[in-house]
């Protein structure tokens, strides 16, 4: 089997590279990345044929889908500022090409990985099922990433089998994102609780985000056609895990607070004023940011565990000791 993964220079798909090609000897193992320097690394460590290329170009696109059997589409622009046309064309532009190329170079199952931010409205949601969809998106990274996945569900046919997975919160070792932008927030003095800690929100380790896209790739065709929220088997406290992480990285347990309603107003005025000087940077407060660090969000993942065959079974501590090592292997 040839299986190609899009994105591999980000956090999910480069750990999916290093995770075939270690596990899987049957499965030759190829991929695409924006970052030359990190897809050229990745390529040494794993032998896996690295393409360098742009998921814009479409006969780059057809090139790297020849004879593939299957595409893992784990690439795409995240964040939450920016132009629409921007994530429009990182997100449903490169899921339309390699769509348009799959059937025709030989490519036979497409896992799309879309996102729970979908979901997202500001408010408190727990035990969310993969039907509910917010009334309006949140921002242009969520309302592109389900223009995409539209897309890839329309493409469902006998001829190439789809199918979508919505993982939340992944983190682990090689997390580039969400631990170290916490680490780095509280390292300079900027990490507050909002509200008063007792918000509950479903997280995946990225050992169970492993497992879910094993169980996409390799089970059988009835698995394909749908969609699948991706979690760990229980939800966890986010502040609990926050101040359970950093005294294992020699850090201070965070102590002070902001109520939730002078968070999320102040991010209101700096989103503002971010608007009106027409920075194109995000800014480092944002009415999203405090939303997901103070409100519930849990996922209902039983439709996986039923139809998809996906079994989590690494806990939160294991994964908070296991991020500690490598963080502090990476930083000294």
């Amino acid at each position: 089997m040839k299986v190609l993964v899009t994105g591999a220079t980000g956090f999910i798909g480069q750990q999916y590279v290093q995770h075939l090609t270690a596990k899987r000897p049957d499965v030759k193992v190829f991929f695409c990345g924006r970052n030359l320097e990190r897809g050229s690394r990745l390529a040494v460590a794993t032998g896996a044929h690295y393409f360098r290329g742009d998921l814009q170009d479409e006969p780059y696109v057809k090139l790297i889908c020849k004879d593939m059997d299957v595409i893992v589409h784990c690439a795409g622009k995240t964040g939450l500022w920016g132009d629409y046309l921007d994530y429009y064309h990182a997100n449903v532009v490169t899921t339309e090409n390699l769509l348009a190329a799959a059937p025709h170079t030989g490519v036979q199952r497409f896992v799309n990985l879309g996102t729970p931010s979908v979901y997202f409205d500001f408010n408190d949601h727990l035990n969310v099922t993969e039907e509910f969809l917010a009334a309006r998106f949140a921002d242009h990274y969520a309302r592109t990433k389900y223009q995409a996945e539209t897309r890839v569900l329309r493409a469902h046919s006998e001829q190439l089998k789809t199918l979508s997975l919505r993982p939340r919160l992944v983190v682990g070792p090689g997390d580039q994102s969400i631990f170290p932008r916490l680490i780095q927030s509280h390292q300079l003095g900027r990490l507050l609780q909002v509200g008063e800690g007792r918000n509950i929100v479903s997280m995946t380790s990225i050992s169970n985000m492993m497992r879910g896209l094993d169980c996409a790739v390799f089970g059988p065709d009835e698995v394909c056609g749908d969609i699948y929220n991706l979690a760990d088997p229980q939800p966890v406290n986010l502040w609990q895990v926050i101040n359970q992480l950093m005294p294992l990285l020699g850090l201070p347990p965070v102590t002070r607070k902001v109520s939730y309603g002078v968070a999320y107003a102040l991010a209101a005025v700096v989103e503002t004023a971010h608007r009106l000087r027409r920075k194109s940077t995000e800014p480092d407060l944002l009415r999203y940011k405090v939303a997901v660090m103070g409100n519930s969000f849990t996922l209902n993942i039983e439709r996986a565990k039923r139809k998809l065959g996906y079994d989590p079974l690494l806990s939160i501590d294991d994964t908070l000791h296991d991020f500690a090592q490598w963080w502090k292997q990476q930083n000294g």
